[in-house]
């Protein structure tokens, strides 16, 4: 039997957590966490201390059924089923998962999650950044999306940077979907800020990627490198105390990091790396409740991020040109029809999105039957027709991260969240710890992907999904919906298929190499120029065909190109 927690309304005015009078209320719980909570699985285990700073989670309005000798908020609270995490970094997971074993909602291990990236993924998920995330209520049938992308400063300067983001977008996150308090589930990522954490392989890889950018900033080098010049290895500790700081500030008021003397201080700093920000900047910046794009698929609606996120619009585009089109289309034909329905949607990207990933087009408009049927016009399945409407190749940066959670209560978030740049536009703000993100539009659109499929019926989660990878990003989360939805493949095997992009300009089929590998063969007899690559991109999914109430039919899966985590809360059932 699934352990279900929810709200006493009559202890909070009887109104949704949406409202400001109760997000101020629930602001004001004391930030005092309890260190008398503890994880029966050893005092110095990573599982210990984020049962430490989960302590005294809940707010008193809240009731809970669990186990009665490990209160809320202490790991192993939630009986049986507690829920699900895929994401790009191991520790992040196990926070995440933790989280949910703790009582907590998807949206308090989405937010849980977001900061730990930020200490132990900075490469990709700085507090500097920003980002879109989908949230599916099984409750109330109800799909939404809060889009919190990091725009351009107001100001110019020699290295233009952009607005910090995320901070306000998962503070808005948990405001409405979460039922923690807030200060707990930021304590473990402060923690681990200022007393360090071992670089996991995610970070190293990206520190070996990342030294042409790191190495020309000495305050990004005082962080990320060795005495010895060199990068932190896997395995070596990194310390952050001034990010901690940050987080702190975040953690006990998250307005004084947007307002008042944190604020100004952020600033200077900024400013001081040669970025750009100013108070009106962080003062006006403000993250978006959305609706959903929805796709039918069969029985099911498939759910995607609008305009700005670039990459989830172009996966709403290619589902609902390759769903009616998939079964019909044998072995040989499914990479053409990839790579023909690739370089159509780039095509059409041209048409709807300015620079910065805007559309000034209706999002449902995008997928309109009649829209996608012009797309499509003129497909043949024996041979290649090159695009002429991608006027350059697209700029999108591949850097950027991505997690999927759903809860025992079937609430479903799916997040992305990029720097527009790996370490951003690589300068560190001096004394804060944060990384500054590019911008959109000089370092293109924000390439975030977010997907969810639901009963349209009965409201039932089946997939979750989040991607990173620039441009590659869009068709890496089809191709896996596709694999799991329409192919039945298992999870892991569907993220394991080998990928290809064509970006219409220049007209040539990226296909992948390396330890997974894609035939060229089928591609080539139908006239495709061929260049074979590593592919960037990576997804997190979970997948319930039967929804979430029968967990055991659950699967949850991190991509093999990647070194993230999957993991589960509790156990199936």
């Amino acid at each position: 039997m699934n352990c279900r927690l929810g709200w006493d309304w009559a202890k909070v005015g009887g109104v949704e957590a949406t409202n400001r009078n109760v997000t101020r209320r629930i602001m004001r719980v004391s930030k005092e966490v309890s260190s008398s909570v503890n994880s029966s699985r050893g005092p110095r285990s990573i599982h210990s201390r984020a049962a430490i700073a989960l302590a005294a989670l809940a707010i008193p309005a809240l009731t809970a059924c669990g186990d009665p000798s490990r209160p809320v908020g202490q790991v192993g609270h939630v009986t049986g089923f507690g829920g699900m995490v895929a994401v790009d970094e191991p520790r992040a997971a196990i926070l995440g998962r933790d989280v949910l074993s703790a009582g907590g909602t998807a949206a308090d291990a989405a937010t849980a999650i977001y900061f730990t990236l930020a200490v132990t993924y900075p490469s990709t998920a700085s507090l500097g950044g920003g980002g879109t995330c989908i949230v599916h209520d099984s409750g109330k049938k109800k799909t939404e999306v809060i889009d919190f992308p990091a725009i351009a400063s107001t100001l110019s300067g020699p290295l233009p940077s952009a607005v910090p983001a995320n901070p306000r977008g998962f503070f808005a996150l948990h405001a409405k979907y979460g039922r923690l308090r807030w200060e707990s589930l930021l304590t473990e990522p402060e923690r681990l800020a200022r007393s360090g954490v071992p670089v996991s392989r995610a970070l190293a890889n990206d520190l070996a990627r990342g030294l042409p950018v790191i190495g020309r900033d000495p305050v990004a080098r005082a962080v990320f490198m060795r005495a010895d010049g060199s990068v932190l290895r896997e395995g070596d500790v990194m310390q952050q105390p001034q990010l901690a700081g940050m987080i702190s500030t975040l953690r006990h008021n998250t307005g004084n990091f947007y307002v008042g003397p944190q604020a100004r201080e952020l600033i200077k700093a900024v400013q001081a790396a040669g970025g750009t920000l100013s108070l009106d900047d962080l003062r006006d910046i403000r993250p978006t409740w959305r609706d959903a794009v929805p796709v039918k698929v069969d029985s099911d609606t498939a759910w995607f991020a609008p305009p700005p996120s670039a990459g989830s619009t172009m996966a709403a585009q290619l589902v609902a040109a390759l769903w009616p089109r998939w079964s019909d289309a044998d072995a040989a034909e499914r990479p053409h029809l990839l790579a023909e329905t690739s370089a159509r949607a780039f095509g059409e990207r041209a048409r709807w999105m300015r620079p910065t990933g805007w559309s000034d087009e209706a999002p449902a408009s995008l997928v309109a039957d009649s829209r996608i049927a012009a797309m499509m016009s003129g497909y043949a399945a024996d041979r290649h027709q090159p695009v002429t409407n991608v006027p350059t190749p697209p700029t999108d940066s591949q850097s950027g991260t991505a997690f999927a959670v759903l809860d025992a209560d079937g609430t479903a978030v799916a997040c992305s969240v990029t720097s527009h740049g790996l370490f951003g536009n690589g300068r560190m703000a001096p004394g804060t710890g944060i990384m500054l993100s590019g911008v959109p539009g000089l370092n293109g659109p924000p390439a975030t992907a977010v997907m969810l499929s639901t009963n349209t019926y009965n409201g039932a989660i089946h997939f979750i999904g989040a991607a990173s990878g620039g441009g590659t990003s869009a068709l890496a989360l089809t191709q896996s919906f596709l694999g799991v939805a329409k192919d039945n493949k298992p999870l892991s095997d569907a993220l394991a298929q080998p990928r290809l992009v064509h970006a219409g300009n220049p007209d040539a089929v990226f296909v992948e190499t390396g330890s997974i590998t894609l035939d060229p063969a089928p591609l080539q007899s139908r006239g495709h120029q061929i260049s074979a690559t590593p592919m960037p991109s990576r997804v997190e999914a979970i997948y319930c065909p039967l929804g979430f109430k029968n967990s055991e039919g659950c699967d949850m899966a991190t991509d093999p190109r990647g070194f993230g985590l999957a993991t589960v809360a509790g156990k199936k059932e």
